[in-house]
């Protein structure tokens, strides 16, 4: 959460909430864009958009999900869509998780 709370310090309140709204939004389609070029076999595709939201998350102290998305980034380099695919679940979950201990936080001001 000291990310969070360094986003606060920085945008305020209303500010902070901006910013999840903007990076639930971006990160749901980008989830769906890794999805599709994995069923359609466009792993440089798949690549490029989890390293986008790897760094995504990281800028707003996702970090289970950052670090799945490189984990998704690496299978796709090698070649393994299938490894890609399996982790692209775990993606979602903590996508999900985060999103939920995000906005508890934000509760609390």
């Amino acid at each position: 959460m000291e990310q969070i709370d360094s986003l606060i310090s920085a945008a305020g309140i209303d500010g902070t909430r901006a910013i999840l709204e903007a990076f639930q939004r971006s990160t749901t389609d980008l989830l769906k864009l890794i999805s599709d070029g994995l069923e359609d076999g466009a792993l440089e595709d798949a690549y490029r958009t989890a390293h986008a939201i790897k760094g995504s998350a990281a800028n707003v102290g996702a970090q289970m999900l950052a670090e799945t998305a490189s984990s998704i980034e690496k299978a796709c380099r090698a070649g393994d869509a299938a490894s890609a695919a399996a982790k692209l679940t775990d993606a979602q979950s903590h996508f999900d998780l985060f999103c939920v201990h995000f906005e508890a936080h934000l509760a609390q001001f």
